[in-house]
């Protein structure tokens, strides 16, 4: 939300002492509330009629929210459900045979994002096992090609890692 509304609308106005004059607390907390009047206003200006009948009585924008947030999903329970169904997705996706790699990935990366959004947590590992596992037939070729192109890579990896110790040894000894 603009204007630097949006911790109003999350926290609402609260009515913290300070060591504020009487006159500079009663211009601050004027503020906050005409911040807040101006953030219930938008809320109610964003919805379509039969959301707005929902949020209508509401005093503050923290209300409206936590009513919004009560009847759209926004709770505990609402994330719990979805990452459960993400999840059941996410494990049941299979390559159509008609599907092309490039829109399978593009498909099964947007459900992993979702699912990452809602607190799945997917390792790189994983994703790659789990793309492999969900590719058709005319795959099978490339299946059997990945652990030599890991293996290699693990060799590779090593040699690195070597090259790099020896080369700090080799550092050490001349200082």
């Amino acid at each position: 939300m603009a204007r630097d509304l949006w911790d109003i609308v999350e926290s609402g106005v609260s009515e913290e002492n300070t060591n504020q004059s009487l006159e500079e607390s009663a211009k601050r907390t004027k503020d906050l509330r005409i911040k807040d009047m101006t953030a219930l206003h938008m809320l109610q200006m964003s919805v379509t009629d039969s959301v707005f009948f929902l949020i209508a009585r509401a005093t503050s924008s923290n209300q409206a929210w936590e009513i919004l947030k009560a009847g759209f999903g926004e709770t505990e329970e609402f994330k719990r459900r979805k990452r459960g169904d993400l999840v059941g997705e996410y494990f049941n996706m299979v390559m159509k045979e008609e599907d092309s790699f490039d829109e399978f990935i593009e498909k099964f990366m947007k459900l992993v994002n979702r699912s990452k959004f809602y607190g799945n947590d997917i390792s790189d590992q994983e994703l790659i096992s789990r793309i492999f596992c969900r590719l058709p037939s005319r795959f099978d070729q490339a299946r059997i090609n990945i652990p030599h192109v890991e293996y290699e890579f693990k060799k590779r990896e090593e040699a690195l890692q070597n090259h790099k110790n020896s080369k700090n040894k080799r550092g050490r000894r001349y200082r």
